[in-house]
């Protein structure tokens, strides 16, 4: 079974905690976005540099 979850603040381990709680432990966990960086068309593996205001909107 696969779970998509948004959240907007979380504290350590809280996805495995809320999946294990309902008797679904995580298994695996993937990190989509982190605001408004996602990892849309990266292969496994790869990377790429943030433009200047992506490194700006991860300061404020």
């Amino acid at each position: 079974t696969w779970l998509s979850l948004e959240l907007t603040e979380g504290k350590n381990r809280q996805v495995r905690r809320m999946s294990a709680a309902v008797g679904c432990p995580t298994l695996r966990l993937v990190r989509y976005s982190i605001g408004m960086i996602t990892i849309d068309g990266l292969m496994p593996g790869c990377y790429r540099e943030l433009t200047a205001e992506e490194v700006s909107r991860l300061t404020r």
